[in-house]
């Protein structure tokens, strides 16, 4: 991954929407302008990985903390919340279909659920999502071929 801009996080991130280069759906943005959310101050290089859950020995239905837990043990560690937006600022030739949840710790989206980053390319084009971890540790479903990515 490039270097992370600070700059990019900011209020400037919804101007390319508006352009209409990708989507920023609403729980996304809902999240970006919380107080919660928070972007580095200076520019890092950080390393990537994208992984199944199901190469990481996880089978459907498992709740974000044990990918989390598991994530851990295969070495791997939560990326900075801010890693969606840069990732969707730069991955702009994503192939059509795809999905990439963010490993990172969860923030509360406008119903105060914890909910997690997507960069995603469907029918309605490129954007960065966010996704609903469940009420509770029960309620999570993660598919087990779905796609994460972590920090190396």
């Amino acid at each position: 991954m490039k270097n992370l801009d600070p700059c990019n996080t900011d209020g400037r991130f919804i101007e390319p929407v508006s352009q209409g280069r990708y989507g920023l759906d609403p729980d996304a943005l809902y999240i970006i302008q919380q107080d919660s959310f928070a972007t580095s101050n200076s520019l890092q290089t950080i390393q990537l990985t994208m992984i199944t859950l199901r190469s990481l020995g996880l089978p459907d239905g498992t709740c974000y903390e044990d990918i989390f837990k598991a994530a851990q043990h295969a070495g791997l560690r939560l990326c900075p919340a801010e890693v969606g937006l840069q990732l969707r600022l730069q991955y702009m030739d994503q192939p059509y279909g795809e999905t990439l949840v963010i490993g990172m710790q969860p923030l509360h989206d406008c119903y105060q659920l914890p909910s997690v980053f997507t960069v995603h390319h469907w029918d309605w084009g490129i954007g960065l999502g966010a996704c609903c971890c469940g009420e509770s540790n029960v309620e999570d479903e993660w598919h087990a071929d779905s796609d994460w990515v972590f920090m190396i």
